[in-house]
């Protein structure tokens, strides 16, 4: 991994953490967040970084507002979750500009690829690249993708998702609840979820499982995350319903997940990587590819019903 492309990358979100902090205390309602453009093109280009100053969307504000009672007071805590993801969203970057390693493993339409990588030999990263030909659905794309809770369908597999703790308009802790009627199964995890509009057109949406203890009486132990560096150091505490706490749901870990979608002249493109772990070994081996595919066909969904109307 680029050295150096990190360390820029750390002082962009540096820069997001500071104003961040201030919104903690003053509310959201007109701060501005300095922010970062990337560019990673391959190991023989440069990187190249721009500077611009933007406003969070209103949208963000709102899901903030709604969810004013979870707002963390802990600030080391709050702290430590922007420095963890700080580290999670470089990566993401690497892994989603980084064509090495990748195979082509479907293509699904002329639109949509699928491409898939076997971190060390053991671990699965999916990558797919769709394009949205509707460039004026930017913002609506973005906002369908972020909005932490509801519930989403994907086939004959469910989420249920919510908000579990705020951290900032921008940084929050997820839950999502996972049923898959195609194998009777029904999970869930926990992550860190931040959206960061790099510049003008260009938004990443992350997630990153980390050591948050939700009192799983049969699932307490840590899960070392096999496809980050470095992001071991954040734990939290979270106040789980009773099937949780008594293990009757399979729990599940994201190394990393999210959208990196970009505005074009004629469409939009999006970039969705994932990789996650069923921790629950006595779980049918193919339930992530069977959430996977429910995932990619949801997209696909999305980009059609997007194109017409």
């Amino acid at each position: 991994m680029n050295t150096g492309y990190i360390q820029v990358v750390f002082l962009f979100l540096s820069l997001f953490l500071y104003v961040n902090n201030q919104v903690l205390a003053t509310e959201p309602k007109e701060a501005i967040v300095a922010i970062h453009q990337y560019a990673k093109r391959s190991n023989a280009r440069r990187n190249a970084v721009l500077m611009k100053t933007i406003s969070p969307s209103i949208f963000a504000s709102e899901i903030y507002e709604q969810n004013k009672d979870l707002l963390c007071t802990n600030h080391d805590e709050a702290r430590k979750a922007a420095e963890f993801m700080e580290k999670v969203v470089a990566q993401f970057l690497c892994y989603t500009n980084n064509k090495d390693g990748y195979v082509l493993s479907r293509k699904y339409d002329n639109d949509a690829f699928l491409y898939l990588m076997r971190h060390e030999n053991h671990t699965n990263i999916e990558k797919l690249n769709i394009k949205f030909h509707n460039p004026n659905k930017y913002d609506e794309i973005i906002n369908t993708l972020w909005n932490p809770n509801g519930n989403k369908s994907f086939g004959y597999t469910y989420i249920n998702e919510k908000v579990a703790r705020v951290y900032n308009p921008n940084l929050i802790m997820v839950q999502h609840r996972l049923r898959s009627d195609t194998v009777s199964l029904q999970g869930y995890f926990y992550a860190l979820a931040i959206k960061l509009e790099l510049s003008h057109g260009v938004t990443v949406i992350v997630y990153a499982s980390a050591n948050i203890n939700d009192h799983n009486r049969l699932n307490q132990k840590p899960h070392r995350n096999p496809v980050l560096e470095d992001t071991e150091s954040f734990t939290a505490e979270i106040d789980s319903e009773s099937d949780i706490r008594n293990g009757q749901i399979t729990k599940f870990f994201v190394n990393i997940s999210g959208y990196l979608i970009k505005k074009k002249d004629n469409y939009v493109d999006l970039t969705y990587l994932n990789s996650m772990d069923c921790l629950d070994y006595n779980a049918p081996a193919f339930i992530i590819d069977i959430i996977e595919v429910a995932k990619h066909f949801f997209l696909m969904r999305l980009r059609d019903d997007i194109v017409t109307k």
